[in-house]
């Protein structure tokens, strides 16, 4: 047994005992997991190792040429598509008329051999589909017949949710997974985006199966106002510590890694695409509210009633907040937090990335590494700088507010 599989089987021991399911899922999820290490996940890991190394060399020649002639805009492209590769983030979907052609000849290859690479990783993995449902199937059947109904409805809902996850995902094609959390593959990143905020529902079902988790989020409340009190609206009162480790729990339950985005997936998920300059030593607050023009709902400040743009600080708001800044001539319906997926998408399928609440991200606010990010404006949003799309808000990870959610993303292997 190589390295690989050795650091794999340790992890997957590691996952089974973690998650607290009947003995026999667990030891099908162990032995399901296995297989896919094996068979899908270390061979398409090697294949990309061996692509990426590839395209560097070729990207080195050419960047070489490139010095050579002189041609500062071709190197510095060059150079960027290097960072890409070492800090494994994905190249742009299309190129532009910006892009060289030394540069778009070297892409097409890439990507050709990428995709390659990608449907033999699907292949591989659809392969081992049947066996392990059926098996989930009889399982869940010799559960049943032996009384144990929690049981088999876990992994009757396990198993349908695997279904729908291992189908091919393209660019905007959506699947659930076991929580019935729906999620989206956005172009030009390497994750699946949950298209909603996490629910109540779902953060309920985390707190129910791991023992010592903070129960803020029960009770949230904002000037004797209750809020997030609903299955399905987001829930708050979440620190970014507790989002963290719900992610971790997920990706334990599922086999698979999910986490918060990163800032600059969560910019492409709200339609900045990759207009904000990332050099090195970047950081959120240096972007914070510089792209002047952009709103999540696509139109112009203020949003408008009939646009149905999402759930801000509007006249439901007043009413029970009536000291407090607002939307004059805006209704959303809500005045706090609403069920997800209340109101319009974006072009992504994306719902709510402006309003109902703010959402935590990976990064660090700044070099002092005392804050973490917040994205999206929230139920009480009014204000013109921090309903931009660009705009970012600081709080310490520890912190747990009334407005605070967040929402997943799932890693593409």
């Amino acid at each position: 047994m190589n390295c690989r599989l050795l650091c794999f089987a340790f992890l997957v021991a590691k996952i089974a005992a973690a998650y607290a399911v009947s003995p026999e899922l667990a030891a099908l999820q162990q032995q399901y997991a296995f297989a896919v290490a094996e068979r899908v996940t270390i061979p398409y890991d090697v294949g990309v190792e061996a692509l990426n190394a590839k395209f560097l060399t070729a990207l080195s020649s050419a960047g070489d040429e490139a010095k050579k002639a002189g041609s500062l805009p071709e190197v510095l492209a060059i150079e960027e598509d290097k960072k890409r590769i070492t800090g494994k983030r994905s190249l742009p979907d299309k190129d532009d008329e910006t892009t060289p052609a030394s540069l778009k000849k070297l892409r097409s290859v890439y990507r050709a051999e990428s995709a390659k690479l990608a449907q033999q990783h699907l292949a591989a993995q659809a392969a081992l589909l049947p066996s392990y449902t059926a098996k989930l199937k009889e399982l869940e059947s010799t559960l049943t017949k032996g009384d144990r109904l929690e049981e088999a409805k876990e992994v009757m809902q396990y198993r349908e949710g695997l279904g729908t996850l291992e189908a091919p995902l393209m660019a905007g094609s959506h699947s659930t997974n076991s929580l019935g959390m729906k999620l989206v593959k956005v172009p030009d990143t390497d994750v699946l985006f949950c298209v909603h905020e996490t629910r109540r529902q779902d953060y309920a079902a985390y707190a129910a199966d791991v023992s010592g988790v903070n129960d803020a989020w029960k009770t949230m409340q904002k000037d004797g106002v209750t809020m997030g009190d609903r299955d399905d609206h987001p829930v708050v009162g979440v620190s970014w510590e507790d989002a963290r480790k719900f992610c971790e729990w997920l990706g334990k339950r599922e086999g698979k890694i999910y986490r918060l985005p990163t800032d600059e997936e969560w910019s492409i998920a709200v339609g900045l695409g990759r207009a904000e300059k990332r050099p090195s030593g970047i950081t959120p607050q240096m972007l914070s509210g510089k792209e002047t023009t952009e709103f999540p709902w696509g139109g112009s400040f203020p949003p408008r009633t009939k646009d149905k743009a999402g759930n801000f600080g509007g006249i439901e708001y007043h009413e029970k907040f009536p000291t407090l800044p607002w939307l004059e001539d805006y209704s959303d319906g809500f005045a706090t937090t609403s069920p997800v997926m209340s109101f319009k998408p974006n072009k992504l399928g994306l719902y709510d990335m402006g309003g109902n609440v703010w959402e935590w991200v990976a990064d660090w606010w700044d070099a002092a590494q005392k804050d973490r990010v917040l994205r999206g404006a929230s139920y009480y949003g009014c204000d013109r700088l921090r309903l931009l799309s660009s705009y970012r808000f600081p709080q310490p990870p520890s912190f747990r507010g009334t407005s605070h959610g967040f929402r997943c993303v799932m890693v593409m292997r």
